[in-house]
């Protein structure tokens, strides 16, 4: 009996108010979407699409601007009668924040900060999403996953350089020479306090393109939100399957910098696969193998960066600076030092052991002998000068990234061959558009991702109906 008593306990629903959600029966989540683009995309665009769309779920939303309603509350921006100006000191505010808190995530902080006071109480509400516009560092999207977990997504928005400065001009009314410095500024990554759009973008879930088409734009935030609340029939594209797989590549390398993946595909087949690390006498790249002695899993000795304690490019350069150094004279170098670090010379790559992950798919084909004429090469981040020049040597057609800015140098070098014209007969690099790789697993797998599993089918084999007005999110953040 007492068993009995333990089982029918245990099987007991709790109704009280504030309890814990550990079953199906939550279905009002909450929902947080934070927005990255570039400096002159129209995010407000994107806004206004989203809360029609999730007008069809039954969700209302608030936005949350991080401008004017964070760093305008926690700083002191200076007040400009032009827009130039008004951009210029919240950008400036913004990095003045983080700096002066020590804390890169401070403005994620405010924005978590206003979504409790418009709460107005000490829980969640339901049918309700919260949109912030705009995100521009890392550290800020950690920050906003680690307080609502599964129920924040990131929305990277792609414009390209001249819709961007469009904009500026023609709708923000900014002159041109004042749209371009704040384009460069935004790009300009160097400072650590400053926002480092790039490596922020990179984080999203999903990256839609800005591309002036209003159906296109439309469907986009469709199909995201369709997958958000759980329609069962939608299924990867090609990019985005190749794409996962670039990923899936990248998480392979022991690289001391960074992790990127690439992969060539042929024919909507995958031909080969490449990440950033040192290559291996008669071919290919270092893997961990099981020592027959220890049994344990265990690197080549001298082999892998790690394994040798340094990064060889990073070593050299501080050579070179060194080497610099070493010739000016006394009085000079410790104004010049901080100046030569800061210089192009970190962008050199010329010293490093590792193949490049772009590289490395172009070898495993030929190693294999299959032909790159004719492939398209998916990759984690826009392919380096010296990359570029041996993708357009190996006749590849379409280059796909995930990177909200084009590396000049590899455009500067190769304008005669390279284009971010989708409609060019050059070498065409375009950005990624789709599911990122981190959602495609809980969006796409029916009953192994995070959230409630998908039924296609009723039990007599009949094709369920999907509606919006009675869909609920897959993953909910669960108050508690």
């Amino acid at each position: 009996m007492e068993v009995e008593a333990a089982f029918a306990e245990l099987s007991t629903s709790s109704t009280e108010t504030g309890a814990y959600f550990l079953d199906d029966s939550y279905s009002d989540s909450e929902l947080v979407i934070g927005l990255v683009g570039t400096i002159g995309t129209n995010l407000n665009e994107i806004a206004r699409l989203i809360n029609e769309r999730l007008s069809k779920f039954n969700y209302t939303t608030e936005s949350i601007k991080i401008s004017t309603d964070i760093i305008s509350t926690l700083g002191s921006p200076l007040s400009s009668t032009d827009e130039f100006g008004r951009i210029s000191s919240f950008m400036e505010e913004g990095n003045n924040l983080r700096k002066n808190s020590k804390d890169n995530s401070i403005l994620a902080l405010g924005a978590a900060a206003r979504i409790n006071f418009l709460r107005g109480k000490q829980e969640a509400l339901r049918r309700k999403a919260f949109i912030i516009n705009s995100l521009k560092n890392p550290a800020e999207v950690q920050r906003l996953r680690k307080i609502y977990s599964n129920g924040f997504f990131l929305i990277g928005v792609h414009a390209d350089h001249t819709r961007r400065h469009d904009y500026l001009t023609k709708e923000k009314s900014i002159p041109e020479e004042q749209a371009s410095k704040l384009i460069d500024r935004d790009a300009d990554e160097r400072d650590d306090y400053g926002q480092h759009t790039k490596d922020t973008y990179h984080l999203s879930d999903f990256f839609i393109d800005y591309n002036g088409n209003s159906d296109s734009l439309k469907k986009q935030i469709w199909r995201v939100f369709d997958l958000l609340f759980g329609k069962p029939y939608v299924t990867p594209t090609f990019d985005e399957y190749a794409m996962f797989m670039a990923f899936s590549a990248s998480l392979r390398s022991a690289d001391l910098s960074r992790q990127v993946g690439a992969v060539l595909t042929k024919d909507r087949c995958i031909v080969s696969t490449g990440a950033n690390d040192v290559p291996k006498a008669h071919g290919g790249l270092y893997w961990p193998e099981v020592d027959d002695v220890t049994q344990e899993i265990v690197d080549a000795k001298d082999g892998r960066d790690y394994m040798r304690g340094e990064d060889s490019n990073a070593t050299q350069k501080k050579l070179i600076i060194d080497s610099i150094l070493e010739v000016i004279p006394e009085e000079y170098k410790e104004k010049l030092k901080p100046l030569i670090k800061g210089s192009k010379i970190k962008d050199i790559t010329e010293y490093g052991r590792v193949v490049h992950a772009e590289m490395e798919a172009l070898l495993s084909s030929s190693r294999l002998g299959i032909s790159t004429s004719g492939s398209d090469l998916y990759c984690t981040t826009f392919p380096c000068h010296n990359c570029a020049k041996h993708i357009v040597a190996a006749g590849i057609k379409r280059v796909v990234y995930v990177e909200p800015y084009p590396k000049s140098k590899a455009l500067d070098f190769h304008s005669d061959s390279i284009s971010l014209n989708q409609r060019s007969n050059n070498v065409v690099f375009a950005p990624f558009i789709g599911v990122g790789p981190r959602s495609f697993f809980n969006l796409f797998s029916t009953n192994l991702g995070s959230g409630y599993p998908v039924t296609r089918k009723s039990e007599d084999g009949q094709a369920l109906d999907w509606n919006e007005s009675d869909a609920k999110l897959r993953t909910q953040m669960l108050p508690c």
